[in-house]
């Protein structure tokens, strides 16, 4: 039995050596195919297959390739990643009714319409811009668009090989994109130039006679708005390495130097679709720079609101809902807090004005007014009441983002995790509007309980004018309870509530309409 093994196992081993054998011999046996149709090739002069040194006529060759698009190498480096070299593909496809608008969506462009025009306007204007230009490109042009620019991509990626580092190996002395210098060949190993001519041929079988190249090197010229590229030279230079490619010498000298006759070519073929992305790009400047010119005008609204409101007053920030905090969660992609303004100001007027202008006017009407209907003062005072416990109430909210508290905690865990695991982006961004939600409800609940005082403090003025009373009768007693002229201490109580409700419409509704709604 266990000789039977034995003899198992040295007859397995047997048909390894045997096969590896055989496959050296196949192996030779194409190498010596692969030398013949060197030998046998139009091109054999590039190499010499008894030394397998590359020729100096190959150094000739790349020198001429060199000349013809090293100035157009300077001027490319960064051209695959342009997005100036993509509007120029698509604005050369476009109907010229549509060629004015992309420029018109730039961010300088919207920020000087912006000084003539109602941002909500500029915005309709804006939105019917971007649709024109998403609807002019259908399934046809799309496909014609991105073949043109995949060319052109092909056309890059031929002109940016290193041409230079692979003739310093020819003549070490050669200075780069000198195009007038004389180089002194030499002979050399082609094993050293074989990953060269590998990738060399990985942009120069991309480049297809089929192809328009003469639009794209109109293109790439009207990019750089410099005649980069010779259309003539061009052509003359696509015969000869079409003619090159189609005798296969540098895939058969890669091939033999390399003792690898199965190798094969893999063409950069580019597969780019830019229409998507330019548009994108187009709206998202077109956009940013609207939020941006809004934000501007709020801000300067916001400051001349406040100024009104409080003069000279110091007014503080909350300790942890701030735009502080917001400005570190926005540089991590994160929703962060986006009503610390509002909330700030909110505060400030509890404190400042309602609890020490305000409300002291209220008690006089509450506890002094004789009403002609009582339930009347019922909602006066409730709102009132309300607007009292605000600040308790922002304290509270504002306590809970800290160290040690309810949502404090689990934000800075999440956005700490956020950095590292993706989900906890979605869980800290629920997190912040939870917390938005609840800074919303208490500037909406301290709103509505405003705008109900206004209405009651505007109701007074206009019947205290009156010789039949429809709310207060005892006004030479209310007039009397008052240390300063009731009429103007109203009506300044009155301007600073419509001040401050305005103030937080301007967040949520376009600023021309926010300046209409005094109550």
């Amino acid at each position: 039995m266990a000789l039977y093994f034995l003899e198992k196992v040295q007859s397995f081993f047997l048909q390894l050596i045997n096969s590896g054998s055989k496959c050296d011999v196949d192996k030779k046996r194409l190498l010596k195919m692969v030398a013949r149709d060197i030998a046998q090739s139009r091109y054999k002069n590039l190499f010499k297959i008894k030394t397998e040194e590359v020729e100096i006529e190959m150094g000739k060759f790349f020198f001429t390739i060199y000349k013809t698009i090293g100035k157009a190498q300077i001027y490319l480096s960064k051209a695959e990643h342009s997005s100036q070299l993509k509007r120029c593909v698509i604005e050369s496809f476009m109907d010229n009714k549509l060629l004015g608008i992309p420029s018109r969506l730039t961010a300088r462009s919207i920020e000087e319409r912006g000084k003539t025009m109602r941002p909500e306007e500029l915005e309709v204007q804006v939105k019917k811009e971007i649709d024109a230009l998403s609807n002019a490109f259908d399934v046809e042009t799309v496909r014609i668009i991105d073949g043109c620019y995949n060319t052109i991509l092909r056309l890059i990626n031929f002109i940016m090989f290193d041409y230079y580092s692979l003739l310093t190996q020819f003549d070490s002395n050669i200075p780069e994109h000198d195009f007038n210098y004389q180089p002194e060949y030499r002979r050399i190993l082609g094993e050293k130039i074989s990953d060269n001519l590998k990738d060399f041929m990985e942009v120069a079988y991309a480049v297809d006679m089929g192809l328009d190249w003469k639009y794209a090197i109109k293109i790439i010229n009207v990019y750089k708005n410099l005649e980069l590229i010779s259309v003539d030279e061009w052509n003359k230079l696509l015969v000869k390495l079409q003619d090159v490619q189609s005798a296969s010498i540098f895939l058969l000298i890669v091939r033999f130097v390399d003792k690898s006759p199965a190798w094969q070519v893999k063409p950069n073929i580019p597969k780019e679709h830019i229409i998507d992305t330019w548009l994108e790009e187009i709206r998202l400047e077109a956009y940013e720079a609207l939020e941006k010119l809004l934000n501007t005008r709020r801000n300067a609204a916001v400051t001349a609101i406040a100024t009104q409101i409080f003069g000279t007053m110091n007014i503080s920030k909350l300790t942890n809902y701030t735009e502080e905090m917001t400005t570190g969660f926005f540089a991590k992609k994160l929703e962060g807090y986006t009503h610390t303004i509002e909330m700030r100001y909110l505060k400030a007027f509890m404190q400042l004005i309602f609890k020490n202008e305000i409300y002291p006017v209220c008690e006089i009407f509450l506890i002094k007014g004789q009403w002609v209907n009582h339930p009347l003062s019922q909602q006066m005072s409730e709102a009132a009441h309300s607007l009292m416990t605000i600040s308790e109430k922002i304290d509270a909210f504002d306590k809970s983002l800290g160290t040690s508290n309810e949502y404090g905690d689990k934000i800075r865990l999440y956005v700490t995790k956020s950095d590292r695991e993706k989900s906890y982006i979605k869980y800290s961004n629920n997190l912040f509007r939870n917390v938005n939600n609840n800074a919303q409800s208490i500037i909406n609940s301290a709103g509505q309980s405003l705008i109900i005082i206004g209405k009651y403090i505007k109701a007074f003025l206009d019947d205290k004018q009156k010789k039949k009373h429809d709310f207060i009768i005892n006004w030479k007693e209310i007039t009397a309870a008052a240390d300063v002229d009731i009429s103007i201490t109203l009506q300044n109580c009155y301007q600073k509530i419509y001040d401050i409700v305005r103030l937080f419409q301007i967040f949520s509704k376009p600023l021309d309409t926010a300046k209409k709604d005094k109550e």
